[in-house]
């Protein structure tokens, strides 16, 4: 029986999937990726934006970092901003820290975290938190 027990929860451990812990950290990223194209936009004096590339499933932000999403996670967008090529912007942060606003909603099975960037400060948040 102990065999067995050991021999399940090494299944478990090694099936593939994003979990609870890796969609925590992946929104993370994701509003770390926020962060720092705001932040970006404000010491540059340019508008800097973060759009979707539909064909690697990534956010991809003009500083040129990327967040990959898995293929397992449903990302759901509030705010999509306009089309540009094979992208879609979904927010562009302004050179005084404005922004368009946004939510991005992560989920997987019973789990589900948001990205809220609010238009006017252009503070990023998550919740639930």
């Amino acid at each position: 029986m102990l065999i067995i027990a050991l021999v399940a929860s090494l299944a478990v451990t090694i099936t593939p999937g994003t979990g609870r812990a890796r969609l925590k950290a992946l929104t993370l990223e994701t509003a770390a990726l926020m962060r720092r194209e705001r932040l970006g936009a404000v010491i540059t004096g340019r508008a800097r934006q973060i759009s979707i590339d539909g064909d690697q499933r990534a956010l991809v932000g003009d500083g040129g970092d990327v967040v990959l999403i898995p293929r397992d996670v449903v990302l759901d967008v509030l705010g999509v901003d306009e089309q540009q090529s094979r992208r879609l912007s979904v927010i562009r942060f302004e050179p005084d820290g404005t922004s368009t606003g946004a939510v991005l909603k992560l989920s997987r099975q019973e789990a589900e975290y948001e990205v809220r960037v609010n238009w006017y400060t252009g503070a990023v948040a998550i919740a639930p938190d």
